[in-house]
């Protein structure tokens, strides 16, 4: 498992620390799948990746695993190394139906809708349709301007039995395509079932601040903070807030003296 165990990334932080293990805890392939599992739901994505290949240490066969890290690269940006992993995944796991569409939004986000279809039309030939896979058919489909991608969004919803985490991806997928009023529509049913979970408050943040509510998305950022005062990605948006409105001021300012001449 040597060549699954070191992942390197440019950028990546101090190496993953853990508290020693309680006595008689076992720290297998299932532990690491659940800490990744609940970073990913803390928008906690380096660490997450962290702990998915960790489980692949222990055991190349876990096709979650693969696809969490895969994802996380995703989130983290880094396309063209998730199309790398899940590359490597599917030598494993050539008919994982996941894998396909990790792989097809990674495609997606590369800027080749197209080819993203046809993987996750690959994925839809497999059995057993996931949530995941609709959500990265709906990606997809969006990303290449073709209808039904509302219709594949609301079927990953009710296949994970809308799931509030679900809710918040799909919100996620609006945003990146910039369709904001839908994006906004989905998190707020994020946030009714969630209300305390820092990353849907986040990102209810985000699409009031794309449609223009500012000071609704300041709140929401703070509230994020209040929940979870390490939860950095609401601290760098208030940040970026705070400048925003120092560069506004600094318009209406100059603007005024422009205007006195």
């Amino acid at each position: 498992m040597g060549r699954f165990s070191n992942l390197e990334f440019d950028g990546q932080k101090e190496p993953l620390r853990e508290e020693p293990a309680a006595a008689g805890e076992v720290r297998d392939e299932i532990y690491y799948l659940k800490l990744a599992d609940l970073d990913f739901r803390r928008a906690r994505f380096d660490k997450a990746l962290r702990y998915y290949s960790r489980a692949l240490e222990f055991n190349a066969n876990v096709v979650a695993a693969w696809v969490g890290q895969a994802q996380m690269l995703i989130e983290l940006g880094d396309f063209k190394e998730a199309r790398l992993w899940t590359d490597k995944a599917l030598e494993l796991h050539r008919d994982s139906a996941d894998v396909l569409s990790a792989k097809a939004v990674a495609v997606a986000r590369q800027g080749d809708p197209q080819k993203a279809i046809e993987f996750t039309d690959a994925a839809l030939a497999q059995r057993g349709a996931t949530p995941y896979l609709w959500l990265a058919r709906g990606e997809a489909l969006m990303a290449a301007r073709q209808s039904n991608d509302d219709h594949c969004l609301e079927k990953a919803s009710s296949e994970s039995r809308h799931d509030w985490f679900m809710q918040l991806r799909i919100a996620r997928v609006y945003y990146a395509y910039r369709r904001f009023a839908q994006a906004m529509t989905w998190i707020s049913k994020a946030v009714k079932q969630e209300p305390a979970a820092p990353f849907a408050l986040h990102v209810m943040g985000d699409c009031q601040l794309a449609l223009g509510f500012d000071s609704s998305a300041e709140h929401s950022y703070r509230q994020a903070l209040s929940l979870d005062r390490d939860f950095d990605l609401s601290r760098l948006a208030l940040d970026a807030l705070k400048g925003r409105g120092f560069v506004d001021q600094l318009w209406r300012t100059f603007r005024s003296l422009f205007q006195r001449r």
